[in-house]
């Protein structure tokens, strides 16, 4: 197949939702992948010349217009969304920077996205069910898998005992809301050996014991949390983070990390199987207490973690993307064919 590949080179997701899986599927396959890069924008002339395009995200008026073109000439579309953006909070930096029209314009063209697609996939059950009450004909839950260069890291030699916390901008709520920064404010002075290690979101506490990376290249992101013992991700039950995926406790265990998370959304079901534990709102001042004073707990964790995360690298998925891109294609195709209505 020829695959046109539409997603903002900016997202972070887009390595999960589009870059990481369609090399797989290249891989696999042998197939050709034209993607837009930041200064060279695929033409409607080129994606006019593809067998499918995948969109990751982006439901403009101008890429609906696109979309359509695309159907009446029997060009498959698969369109992939991520976040829930019917329930932006308040606390999301794109709130406020989008306003109230852009919010309106972002879920509309959503709705029409989902019913234009071929195939519309998600890493989440719950948007998967949103999806097709919306109109969406064909819904795939696709889990956000590993890249080749994160299944092979091994832990860096450090000193103390360091907590990871990754946390893009838009989980200031999450630390907020439960308190995470004056508990791990608590343990600092508690455990003479902890250390910090904080990657996008700031948390502004002992800068002699913090290692701050505020921002990171998506490829690099394993090998610095290598730097560190054990990895939290905390989530207030909010409608936004129900929809988010699980990947996050995949990057830790493919950093050899040990992880504690909240039983929200993407993370209830997982536990020392996947070589973490789940914490109560209320429990994470002991949950972490007790995984620091317990460095046989913390190994046996990551070797339960590493063992999981074997099975979750993109090319080993890579033939349910490309399911998905063939089965778009054959239904544009086909649809294409068939004689419109009288």
């Amino acid at each position: 197949m020829r695959i046109g590949l539409l997603s903002d080179p900016e997202l972070v997701n887009s390595n999960y939702r589009a870059y990481q899986p369609l090399a797989a599927v290249a891989r696999r396959g042998g197939h050709e992948v034209l993607r837009n890069f930041r200064d060279r924008v695929l033409s409607a002339q080129q994606l006019l010349r593809c067998d499918v395009v995948h969109v990751h995200r982006i439901a403009n008026a101008e890429l609906r217009a696109l979309v359509r073109r695309l159907g009446a000439a029997g060009i498959g579309v698969v369109w992939d969304n991520d976040d829930d953006v019917s329930v932006l909070p308040r606390s999301n930096p794109h709130h406020r920077r989008l306003g109230a029209a852009g919010r309106r314009d972002l879920v509309a063209g959503t709705a029409e996205m989902l019913r234009l697609a071929d195939v519309v996939t998600t890493p989440s059950e719950v948007l998967a069910a949103k999806y097709r009450e919306l109109g969406a004909a064909d819904v795939r839950v696709l889990e956000n898998r590993l890249p080749r260069e994160f299944m092979h890291v091994k832990p860096a030699k450090h000193d103390g005992v360091v907590v990871a916390c990754l946390a893009g901008l838009e989980h200031r709520v999450d630390y907020d809301q439960l308190g995470l920064r004056d508990t791990l404010g608590h343990l600092l002075g508690a455990h003479s050996d902890l250390r910090l290690l904080t990657i996008g979101l700031g948390l502004g506490l002992a800068p002699d014991r913090t290692e701050h990376v505020p921002l990171a290249g998506f490829l690099d992101l394993v090998r610095i949390l290598a730097r560190a013992d054990v990895g939290i991700a905390p989530l207030v039950d909010i409608p936004w983070n129900r929809a988010r995926s699980n990947v996050k406790l995949k990057e830790y265990a493919a950093a050899g990390l040990a992880w504690l998370a909240s039983p929200v959304g993407p993370y209830l079901g997982m536990g020392e199987q996947q070589g973490g534990r789940l914490v109560p709102d209320d429990g994470w001042h002991d949950a972490l207490d007790r995984l620091l004073a317990d460095a046989r707990g913390r190994r046996k964790l990551a070797k339960r973690g590493a063992r999981w995360v074997k099975g979750e690298a993109v090319d080993a998925h890579a033939r349910d993307w490309e399911q998905a891109l063939r089965d778009a294609a054959e239904h544009a195709r086909g649809a294409a064919l068939r004689p419109a209505p009288a």
